[in-house]
């Protein structure tokens, strides 16, 4: 298993089925950090240690990729968000688990329950977050009660990147149930058509970004821009790969 070591970020080259596993056996979080995110680190300090404590990230930035190719001679395939939840989606092993959805707004939650019920998901429970404030985003206590009464096996945060891993790892330090988090952001919207319509062509030709900025332009093409200072980040970094 090849293994890349950015800034103490460990980002894992693995499959969906060998990702999955991992966070089974170690439990704990998985990261997915858009460019916009990642290109935070130097500064939003809460974030950078999530990612740290993560137990997987996964290469869902193609600009990131891209960079470590191109400047550091560093070759990993991206696998994004988009294709770890299509994966999940069609998942026989996780649909009879407990699934507790952590959504946006309500109506978010509705649109992603009634999806996955329609996918044959049979335990799903949700949790409309508020809006964090620092404070709150450590200490959301009545989204520690809800869990440790629905007992959950894995829990999906829907929302924002840069504050669901933060929330992720929150959970992590104050519920003591063995669950897993994935901070899947917006991939699930992706299926469900409240976000921008991704396929496997578009994934795989890096072209996701493309494809957001014509369904919000005024969100995401400022969101596109501030991906490039990712690229000096890696310029100015030392990088390691690592084997296990």
């Amino acid at each position: 298993m090849k293994i890349l070591n950015f800034n103490g970020i460990k980002f894992y080259d693995v499959d969906y089925k060998t990702c999955l596993n991992l966070l089974n056996k170690k439990g704990g979080y998985l990261v997915i950090p858009a460019a916009s995110s990642l290109s935070t680190i130097e500064y939003n300090k809460k974030y950078y240690l999530a990612l740290k404590k993560s137990t997987i990230a996964i290469f869902d930035s193609g600009l990131f990729c891209l960079s470590l190719f191109l400047f550091k001679n560093i070759f990993f395939k991206k696998f994004s968000g988009y294709r770890f939840i299509k994966y999940f989606l069609i998942d026989k092993d996780v649909k009879n688990k407990k699934i507790l959805l952590l959504n946006p707004s309500a109506q978010e939650a509705r649109y992603n329950i009634k999806y996955l019920k329609k996918k044959k998901f049979k335990f799903i429970m949700s949790y409309v977050c508020p809006i964090y404030n620092e404070k709150t985003l450590s200490n959301d206590l009545l989204l520690f009660k809800k869990i440790n009464k629905y007992k959950p096996e894995i829990i999906i945060i829907n929302i924002g990147g840069g504050i669901q891993e933060v929330l992720a790892l929150s959970i992590k330090n104050n519920v003591r149930l063995k669950t897993i988090c994935i901070c899947s952001g917006a991939a699930l919207s992706f299926f469900t058509g409240q976000g921008a319509r991704i396929s496997d062509f578009i994934d795989n030709y890096y072209l996701g970004w493309f494809m957001r900025i014509l369904k919000n332009p005024k969100i995401f093409l400022k969101r596109i821009l501030k991906s490039i200072t990712l690229i000096s980040l890696v310029l100015n970094s030392k990088i390691h790969v690592l084997y296990k």
